[in-house]
């Protein structure tokens, strides 16, 4: 995968990743997923730390459904 194809796939998670939600009928494993394919191409820096910043994000939803799910 060339520089610009990765910039692309991060260009359009970062988007998905700002509408995403706990219910979002694709569950987090598939993002994750996509994120985990970015990691065996060869990164520039700057797109590590956007990769980094995706990935926290997931995180955070990750965590947010887990108390969902505990309040129920």
């Amino acid at each position: 995968m060339g520089y610009q194809d990765i910039d692309r796939e991060i260009a359009h998670l970062e988007v998905v990743f700002g509408r995403i939600s706990t219910r979002d009928r694709f569950p987090l494993s598939y993002w994750h997923r996509r994120l985990r394919a970015l990691h065996d191409a060869s990164m520039m820096p700057s797109q590590r730390a956007r990769v980094a910043r995706l990935e926290a994000t997931l995180r955070m939803l990750g965590e947010a459904k887990q108390t969902v799910c505990a309040e129920r």
